[in-house]
């Protein structure tokens, strides 16, 4: 009888022992599983940052590389205007859209000023009455839109060393002869001809 009691009594403690080891294991599983989300997070974040970093290195690739050929592209602007309409550069396409083909851009240049040109309609790429010529450069192909928005005479002032020179003014050294300088002004839109979405918008001003 005394043993049967004993057993009896150790059956309580047992059951507590067997609570108290399922709320432990319950425990453990909580911070496995808040340790796991924790770990997620870190992944995502770390994954997330890797791709973005990727993403802001090839953009500034694609742009370095689109900014490379405007930069070409005004190296080409510039020749044209020192020719006065050149139609051809070796190695370069250019085109001149337009009735008849480079018309409308040689009386650009020709003319004294652009009053009667439309020069505030923005360049749109499939539109080629806004725009003067296309130029296509590098390998792949860049494509960039030129369009002539500004151009002013300049003068010279014989007396520049008595007389305060003011804006598109150039003075000139009496017995070196008058210099008569144009100021030209471009704007240049240059995109990826495979890509659109790669492209620049830049301003060029020349003095010729």
């Amino acid at each position: 009888m005394m043993k049967k009691n004993k057993e009896r009594g150790n059956i309580p403690s047992g059951r507590k022992r067997g609570e108290r080891s399922g709320s432990e294991r319950g425990v453990a599983l909580i911070l496995v599983l808040v340790l796991s989300a924790i770990g997620l997070i870190v992944m995502t974040t770390v994954l997330y940052v890797i791709t973005m970093g990727t993403q802001i290195s090839g953009s500034e690739k694609r742009y370095r590389t689109v900014h490379e050929a405007a930069l070409g592209c005004i190296d080409v602007m510039r020749k044209i205007i020192q020719d006065q309409a050149a139609t051809t550069i070796p190695g370069i396409t250019i085109d001149y859209p337009g009735t008849p083909a480079l018309g409308s851009f040689t009386q650009k240049l020709k003319a004294s000023s652009l009053a009667g040109f439309n020069t505030l309609v923005s360049i749109d790429t499939n539109s080629i009455a806004t725009y003067d010529l296309t130029i296509d450069v590098g390998n792949p192909v860049y494509r960039c839109y030129a369009k002539m928005v500004q151009k002013q005479q300049g003068n010279t002032n014989k007396g520049y060393k008595k007389v305060i020179t003011k804006t598109g003014v150039v003075p000139a050294d009496p017995g070196m002869g008058l210099k008569n300088y144009t100021y030209y002004t471009f704007t240049i839109l240059a995109q990826k001809a495979t890509n659109p979405d790669e492209r620049i918008k830049l301003d060029l001003v020349h003095i010729f």
